[in-house]
């Protein structure tokens, strides 16, 4: 009995050891699919607004910024405002994906450069834009969650930098 208790016992202790490690990028990886899937929708495929919010820690803040002014909402304010405008006929289909990433880390606080490119559908046609989505997170409960996130959408006054782009082939 004592030898099969330690025996599980160094595995779990062996699992617990080695998966952190090789697991950590995949949770960033997946937190951020995650992120850019629940806000993504189209006629036939709603959002998910209670997949969002699970990713963001009490408290958090969304902040889209515009030239010299920016709007800070939480991700229920967020979601209200998709929603209302959606049922209001102004917006169709949202898709939002992740073009390319610069990520830094210090111990459980990341920081991440989330370069997007969007797709819009409103009555009035279709937009094509890009921007950043500059994220912080923390590690919690043994979980990445979104302490805040900031966004401009690119503009001629403010095009991307190359180094926030996909590398060209």
């Amino acid at each position: 009995m004592k030898k099969s208790l330690l025996s599980a016992l160094f595995f779990i202790g062996l699992f617990i050891i080695t998966v952190p490690i090789s697991a950590q990028n995949h949770s960033i990886d997946a937190t951020l699919a995650e992120l850019y899937q629940s806000i993504s929708f189209s006629p036939d495929n709603d959002p998910n607004y209670d997949a969002f919010e699970t990713l963001f820690t009490d408290n958090s803040q969304l902040i889209s910024v515009r030239d010299t002014s920016s709007i800070t909402m939480t991700p229920d304010d967020y979601r209200k405002a998709m929603t209302r405008q959606c049922r209001e006929g102004k917006i169709i289909s949202f898709v939002e994906k992740e073009l390319h990433r610069k990520t830094e880390q210090y111990g459980p606080i990341l920081h991440i450069f989330s370069t997007y490119k969007t797709i819009l559908q409103t009555p009035d046609g279709r937009t094509i834009g890009r921007g950043i989505n500059s994220i912080q997170m923390m590690k919690k409960d043994e979980q990445w969650k979104v302490v805040s996130l900031i966004w401009h959408e690119e503009d001629k006054a403010h095009p991307l930098p190359k180094k926030y782009l996909p590398k060209e082939k």
